[in-house]
Formats: structure tokens, C-alpha cells, sequence
């Protein structure tokens, strides 16, 4: 357990919130309180969840900015701000190499909320109507040098 907890901060955490479930359901007497004690693991494992959500929001925020926006001035920002949440994905992949297997799944909602949320950040810049399905592979999305060409004339 002490590999996986250095290997996949995440997996562990599931893994041992699991164990004291199990170990609480079965009322094995201990000094401990196993139920608390497997509840807080579990909301170790789930702030994992959220940031990675977090940061694939953002990722698409910019991307989609980068790629639909007729508005020229702000791109460096947003071409930082893409590089930043790659970083930050980069070092939780390190620490939870689990979480990365659960981007695809993860990706509808986070395209839907950050699609949602560029719209409506750039009203008053002119951008171009977003796809309704997310158009970045999973393997241009972590690709530190994938930049989209805009698909409209600055």
C-alpha cells in the first residue's frame, strides 16, 4: 500500500476509503472511527476529481477563446492561461497517474460548462458560435504544443 500511496496518490485514496467502509460495515472494533476516518479519505479522492475537472473547464475556456473569438488582443493571455492548466494537469498526472484514464469520460460536461462559460466571457468581443460537440482530442488538449489556429480572421 505505501507504493501506491507514493505511485497514485488518487488510487490510494479510493482504495483505503474502501477498506475502512468495509471495515466500519463489518463493525470491527477499533479505536478508531473508521466510518469518519473513510468518508475524509474519500473527500481526498474527490478533490483530485474536482480539480481535474476544474482545470479541463479552463483548458477548453481558452481553447475554445483561442479558436472562435474575433478578438485578437487578448490571445497571449489565453495562450498562458492554456499553458498554466496543462502544468497543473501535468503535476496531477504525476501525483494520480488514475485520473488521466478518466479524462474522456470527464470531457462532455467539461466541454458543456467551459463552451457555456466562453460564450458568455466574450459577448462583447464578437466570437464566433462554439461547436455544441467538443472539437479537441484528448491528445491535443495535453499536448503542451497543440495552440489552435483561429478559425476567424483577426
Amino acid at each position: 500500500m505505501a507504493a501506491l500511496y507514493q505511485e497514485d496518490f488518487h488510487a490510494w485514496a479510493v482504495d483505503q476509503a474502501a477498506r475502512l467502509q468495509r471495515l466500519a460495515t463489518e463493525r470491527v472494533n477499533s479505536e478508531l472511527d473508521l466510518e469518519n476516518l473513510a468518508e475524509e479519505i474519500e473527500c481526498l479522492a474527490g478533490s483530485d476529481l474536482r480539480e481535474l475537472m476544474v482545470r479541463l473547464e479552463l483548458l477548453l475556456v481558452h481553447l475554445l477563446k483561442l479558436t472562435y473569438c474575433f478578438y485578437p488582443d487578448p490571445r497571449k493571455t489565453w495562450i498562458n492561461s492554456v499553458q498554466a492548466q496543462r502544468g497543473s494537469l501535468r503535476r496531477l498526472f504525476a501525483q494520480s497517474p488514475s485520473l488521466r484514464r478518466l479524462v474522456p469520460e470527464m470531457l462532455e460536461n467539461a466541454y458543456e460548462r467551459a463552451r457555456e462559460q466562453a460564450e458568455t466571457e466574450t459577448i462583447d468581443l464578437s466570437m464566433e458560435p462554439t461547436p455544441t460537440e467538443n472539437p479537441y482530442p484528448v491528445a491535443d488538449l495535453l499536448d503542451p504544443a497543440y495552440i489552435p489556429e483561429p478559425r476567424v480572421r483577426l
